[in-house]
């Protein structure tokens, strides 16, 4: 048979349990009171944790710059203008009656060791076409030429006519 224990005195187990689970109450309370105090207090912060104040760009707006107005330059061949216009010249472009004379000019055909090709053309300084008079050749060549026009020369040389 089994035996049961009657007895008001508590069982020896039962009396064992009582430090245990005061134990674990006073953990508990303590556990929950540094929470607490923890949450309460400001943390220090060092400088990897500390946060990032906020950039702010303000952009301005620029004042227009005032307006230069330059002339253009003239057309010319690039070349330093002679103090008295030449009467015999070779490739480039050249205004008539400031780089060169006027007048009737002849070249004797293309100049050796070039590709053989003699051109010349008059040109007006403005309007739709500006070619007044032109001409290729592989031969010898004449033309006359006026004030104010410009005259473009490649592949031979000119002279002016006697």
């Amino acid at each position: 048979m089994t035996s049961t224990n009657l007895s008001p005195i508590p069982h020896a187990s039962s009396r064992n349990a009582f430090p245990l689970v005061a134990g674990l109450a006073v953990a508990l309370t303590l556990g929950a009171g540094v929470g607490v105090v923890a949450a309460t207090q400001p943390r220090v912060l060092d400088a990897a944790t500390a946060p990032v104040p906020a950039t702010v760009t303000v952009t301005a707006e620029a004042t227009p710059a005032p307006t230069v107005t330059v002339p253009a330059p003239p057309v010319t061949s690039g070349r330093a203008v002679p103090a008295t216009p030449a009467n015999r010249f070779a490739d480039g472009t050249y205004l008539v009656g400031t780089e060169v004379e006027a007048g009737s000019y002849r070249s004797p055909g293309p100049a050796p060791g070039g590709n053989g090709h003699c051109y010349w053309a008059r040109l007006r300084t403005g309007g739709v076409s500006k070619i007044l008079a032109d001409q290729l050749t592989t031969g010898a060549a004449r033309f006359t030429t006026r004030r104010g026009e410009y005259l473009q020369v490649a592949g031979c040389e000119f002279s002016l006519s006697p």
